[in-house]
């Protein structure tokens, strides 16, 4: 329900699939990817663990601190997610340096940019929070796509 306009939305998922093979949501909050996001993390030089850990952590984040995945050690954090303490700690390190996620004190933060969690402008201030040497998981090294200087290609000085 909207809050502001009381209006009802149904999130029902319709299939054309019989019920016995039909499409069911699991589990209460959820984040939300981008295509762009999808290509970034698909083009990403990342271990199998790497990915994996990411997806958990999608799991894990708090949803009202766009992105924060609190960490208590990284012992029970390795425990929480089921992987290795050394896996984990490696798949951190991916991440980290691909700029998917960045170091929030002794905890980690989902770069907010790349997941929504469905609060604009929460979102957008803590998109402005990113640290300056986060790398950006958007620059990778796509051939599909090329970038122009300018961009002003729909207005000219001479009024055409």
């Amino acid at each position: 329900m909207n809050k502001r306009t009381g209006e009802m939305n149904d999130f029902t998922v319709h299939s054309s699939v019989p019920a016995a093979h039909g499409l069911w949501f699991r589990g209460g909050g959820f984040t939300t990817m981008g295509y762009a996001a999808h290509d970034a993390l698909a083009d990403a030089d990342l271990s199998a663990s790497a990915y994996k850990l990411f997806h958990k952590m999608c799991a894990l984040q708090n949803r009202k601190d766009h992105g924060l995945v609190l960490v208590e050690s990284q012992v029970k954090f390795a425990e929480r997610v089921g992987m290795s303490q050394a896996s984990v700690s490696r798949s951190l390190k991916q991440l980290a340096a691909q700029g998917f996620i960045y170091p929030d004190g002794r905890n980690w933060r989902i770069r907010p940019d790349f997941v929504f969690n469905g609060n604009g402008a929460a979102q957008g201030q803590a998109v402005q929070n990113i640290p300056a040497a986060t790398p950006d998981p958007y620059a990778g090294t796509r051939t599909d796509l090329t970038v122009i200087d300018g961009g002003d290609e729909g207005s000219s000085d001479d009024g055409a």
